[in-house]
């Protein structure tokens, strides 16, 4: 995949690359004989090798060689030769393990970040969580929850010492990344070790590791050059020997930076009076980067500035690209001569087929051609998108077109991209894309159009999905006929299911979701998986909890097969349980639930909700009603967030179930009756809520006394004194037109009060409501 971002990490001296690889992209495959998974970028997987010409830092390699930290941190801006270090200390650990990752800010999706880094711990560890592959590539997977315990797992079993490293992690802004990394830190085995090197402090936490001693921090003070390191530099690489006061000068405007000090050599090996061009770099102009940049291609030839600056909308490089988007015939002998003159060209491959330039360096390219020509940018992307997709390297395709601002092209691709290897998509890569892309570009497209309505509904977005199963249904005449039989079952699925969650006939839904299960039952597919689940939850709805636990607990057997993520079925079969009594089962299943890693956000249903409300009731069984109440209000809690109001009404009611104090009871019955009125209202809901309102109409309280409440009709002389209320005459007047004292009117408000457990006019006049008195 060919990354846009804007990366500015420099490489003091350059690197090499090592690791035989054949191809940029390649297959990675299982080492049992599994199922070919995503295609991955294997360079990234390589460990970068130090450049003859690196200048050499044994202090800050031994510092590194002789820690023992869990984690280390290398942290600084761009261009504080980061990569540089990291290239020198690997290089010294002949003879131990190391995981290489290399990030780009694709990578910046959960799922795809982690098939990255278990892809470069099977370079140690072939074989390491067999079957990742296929639960990453699930639309609504949460790595969290189904990857990083089991790969915790295997790596302490392995007993294997290793050093896992992430460059470039500044890259990582998800916080479901951040998230998992974290716990990864927290669990580590012993002997596994975690390198990190970025531009900026990632929120892992540091603070907690540095008060445990387990990290230790390489920062840009560290690497900052000395005077003698600038002298050195300058000398070996560039043969520039300038005097000691030069050198102390250049080495205080460049504070150190290694980049800037690389970029000085490139000018000053050209400049005809070096102590002058010293003095005028060590000048006020703050523009440093672009200065140097400029200098250094001062010398390069006008074909030579188009080419780079043509090419500069390019991730990564390879000859026949380049001669498409820069209009050569000998584009594999520019990027090698660029190579070999030390300009900022940095080798992917040990053939040295594939090239990037150096992220600074790309920058200051890109700016200067949307200075200079801004025009021909969406006509270079164009030309990267056609030559990539005739390559069949969609991904890549894809960016470039949409870089390119033809939506249409950009679909017709994800088009293609889909119907090559629908079950192996992406799909955190496909929800990216159509986040970009607007609605008419998607509903061009069979597979985009069914697609876009399989990602709204594994996000839980119903508010979309309807429009989009349209669009889906639509489509279908388009979609290959091999695929056809998996995609209409598809879209039956999610048809049910929303109608199961959007707020439509759930009987209707539960049928159509038992019909589709049965059909794939003896496949046992993920369709399979994720039917049965669902018509569990539909009866439980409509039919009620006993028919709804056989349906649920096989559904989460065969979730749990398909690596499928199984925590709102795990949490609902708990509900179930308790609901039919089963004290344990439910106890056992809701900690189960809970049990599971905390994902960053929902892309399904809350996974805990059902679990808080079933753990709820079983210590109300048990007469902890503190507990109960705590329980059940975090789940409310969580429903409250939800779009679906069906989840809201029953924590409502199993809420007053715990109450003791009537108002409160009223209150929460009376916001569960306002959830499930008019279209809101279906199944079993309906009823639940029903019979919470007769059973609050026979306590009709008095106050309550120790969790006790006291039931106390009203005389029919109280009676007739409430239906007096509901005017608008005083106390004063009611009492004349029944010809009793005011002391009396007094007397029998105040036990109509009483009994009714409210203390106004207005309350007593609402609980008689509720309780259909007067």
């Amino acid at each position: 995949m060919i990354s846009r971002r804007k990366h500015l990490d420099w490489v003091v001296d350059g690197l090499d690359v090592s690791g035989g690889l054949e191809a940029m992209l390649v297959t990675e495959a299982g080492d049992a004989g599994g199922q070919v998974s995503t295609p991955l970028l294997t360079v990234k997987l390589v460990q970068p090798r130090p450049s003859p010409h690196l200048l050499l830092r044994p202090e800050l390699v031994e510092r590194l060689a002789d820690g023992a930290p869990r984690v280390y941190l290398i942290s600084a801006p761009a261009g504080w030769g980061k990569t540089s270090l990291l290239s020198a200390w690997l290089s010294e650990r002949d003879g131990q393990h190391t995981a290489f990752l290399r990030l780009e800010g694709s990578d910046d999706a959960a799922p795809l970040f982690w098939l990255y880094v278990i892809a470069a711990l099977r370079k140690v560890l072939p074989g390491l969580v067999d079957g990742a592959d296929d639960a990453l590539r699930s639309p609504d997977v949460d790595p969290m929850q189904e990857v990083v315990p089991s790969l915790l797992n295997e790596l302490a079993e392995s007993g294997q010492p290793l050093l896992l490293v992430l460059d470039d992690y500044h890259v990582i802004s998800e916080p479901a990344i951040q998230s998992s990394v974290g716990y990864l830190i927290d669990h580590l085995p012993p002997g596994v070790q975690l390198a990190i090197s970025t531009r900026t402090d990632p929120h892992l936490p540091l603070g907690r590791l540095r008060a445990s001693g387990d990290l230790m921090e390489v920062r840009a003070h560290d690497l900052a050059f000395s005077s003698r390191e600038t002298s050195e530099l300058l000398r070996s690489r560039f043969a520039v020997d300038l005097d000691d006061d030069d050198v102390d000068l250049l080495r205080r405007r460049t504070e150190g930076w290694p980049a800037a000090v690389h970029l000085a050599g490139l000018s000053l090996r050209e400049a005809e009076e070096a102590t002058e061009f010293v003095g005028r770099f060590a000048g006020d102009d703050r523009n440093i980067a672009d200065f140097l940049i400029a200098e250094a291609l001062g010398t390069v030839s006008d074909r030579d500035r188009e080419f780079l600056l043509r090419t500069s909308v390019l991730g990564q490089m390879t000859g026949p690209l380049c001669e498409v988007i820069a209009g050569v015939s000998d584009g594999a002998e520019i990027l090698d001569r660029m190579d070999r003159s030390g300009l900022f060209l940095i080798p992917l491959d040990n053939q040295r087929r594939w090239y990037r330039y150096h992220h600074l360096f790309a920058d200051w390219l890109r700016h200067e051609l949307r200075k200079t020509d801004p025009t021909l940018i969406p006509t270079l992307h164009l030309a990267a998108a056609e030559w990539y997709a005739q390559t069949d390297a969609l991904e890549p395709a894809v960016d470039h077109a949409i870089d390119a601002g033809d939506n249409l092209l950009a679909a017709r691709l994800i088009d293609r991209y889909l119907i090559r290897d629908w079950t192996g998509a992406n799909w955190s890569l496909v929800w990216r894309w159509f986040q970009v892309l607007p609605d008419d570009a998607i509903i061009a497209n069979p597979m985009t159009s069914v697609a876009r309505f399989n990602v709204a509904l594994s996000r839980g977005d119903f508010a979309s999905s309807s429009k989009w199963l349209e669009a889906a249904e639509t489509a279908l005449g388009g979609v290959p006929v091999e695929l056809l039989p998996t995609i209409e079952g598809a879209v039956a699925l999610h048809r049910a299911f929303g109608e199961l969650v959007a707020g439509g006939d759930a009987d209707y839904a539960r049928t159509a979701l038992l019909a589709i299960a049965d059909q794939e039952r003896s496949r046992d597919s993920i369709l399979f998986a994720q039917a049965i689940a669902a018509a569990g939850m539909a009866a439980f709805w409509t039919t009620g909890p006993l028919d709804a636990v056989p349906p649920l607990h096989e559904g989460v057997l065969a979730r749990s097969r398909q690596s499928v993520r199984d925590g709102g079925a795990t949490a609902l079969l708990a509900l179930a349980y308790a609901e039919v009594g089963d004290w344990a089962a439910a106890e056992e299943t809701a900690n189960k639930a809970l049990a599971l890693p905390e994902p960053a956000e929902w892309n399904g249903y809350p996974d805990r909700m059902a679990a808080h409300f079933a753990l709820g009731k079983v210590h109300l069984a048990r007469g902890e009603r503190d507990e109960a109440i705590s329980c059940i209000s975090t789940g409310l809690g969580m429903a409250r967030q939800w779009v679906e109001p069906i989840f809201v009404a029953y924590g409502c009611l199993a809420l007053a179930e715990c109450r003791t104090d009537y108002a409160e009871k009223r209150a929460l019955v009376r916001e569960a009756r306002s959830l499930v009125d008019g279209p809101g209202g279906r199944g079993r809901i309906v009823d639940l809520v029903a019979a919470a309102e007769r059973k609050l109409a026979l306590r009709r309280p008095q106050q309550e006394t120790a969790g006790t409440v006291h039931v106390d009709p009203l005389t029919d002389r109280e009676l007739e004194v409430l239906r007096m209320l509901r005017g608008e005459l005083s106390l004063r007047e009611i009492a004349n037109e029944l010809y009793i004292s005011h002391n009396t009117i007094k007397s029998y408000t105040k036990s109509i009060y009483r009994k009714l457990g409210v203390t106004s006019r207005a309350a007593a006049l609402e609980a008689a409501d509720d309780l259909d008195l007067g």
